[in-house]
Order: C-alpha cells, then sequence, then structure tokens
C-alpha cells in the first residue's frame, strides 16, 4: 500500500522509506523538521516504533535509496542476521547490522 493509504493507528506495519520519503514515517517519527536527521550516508535504520493501541510499525530506511535497499536486503534475509533491539543499524557497503542501543532518529 501506499503511504496515502495507511493510518498508523490501524494495524501493525512495515514501513518502507524514512520520513523524507513516506509520509507514514514522518508522522510515526514526529514529523522531525529536518526530515534526514538521524541518518547516515552508507548507513540503513531498521526500527521498532510503537504506535499505540497495541501495535507496533518497523520502519526501515536510509540516508539514500541505496541505504534504504541495503536495510531491506537485511530485512528480506533477516534469518542470516542477528537481528534484536529496538534499532538496528545496517552498514551498506558490506550489509553488516549492529544494535544501536541509542535511539538515531530523532
Amino acid at each position: 500500500m501506499l503511504d496515502t493509504e495507511v493510518s498508523v493507528d490501524d494495524t501493525n506495519l512495515i514501513v518502507v522509506g524514512g520520513p523524507c520519503a513516506n509520509s507514514v514515517a514522518a508522522e510515526l517519527l514526529g514529523n522531525p523538521a529536518d526530515c534526514a536527521a538521524g541518518y547516515e550516508a552508507g548507513k540503513g535504520l531498521i526500527e521498532l516504533v510503537d504506535t499505540g493501541a497495541d501495535n507496533v510499525a518497523l520502519i526501515v530506511a536510509g540516508y539514500s535509496a541505496a541505504d534504504t535497499r541495503a536495510a531491506t536486503g537485511v530485512m528480506a534475509n533477516y534469518g542470516d542476521y542477528e537481528l534484536m533491539g529496538a534499532t538496528m543499524e545496517v552498514t551498506t557497503a558490506t550489509s553488516s547490522v549492529k544494535e544501536v542501543t541509542a535511539p538515531t532518529v530523532a
């Protein structure tokens, strides 16, 4: 579904694209003034966000389209990685993954 067809309150979500590219991601992350804040070139983020009403959203995004694709590739092959915690960082060049212990997206 497109971001214009989804309400964050309806269900659990997997959201692809960060707040610069996806209005649902922007809403989930509090509509940041700088939509690229917390994102870094060459890295993608996989972040679990509580949407309220007993639902969560998994945001898979990066600084660029290539960074987002690297993060979605990790999600597509999640069994090959040790994904844990609320935020995971994917290094685009190597698809290596590490847990981020402090929130990186404002």
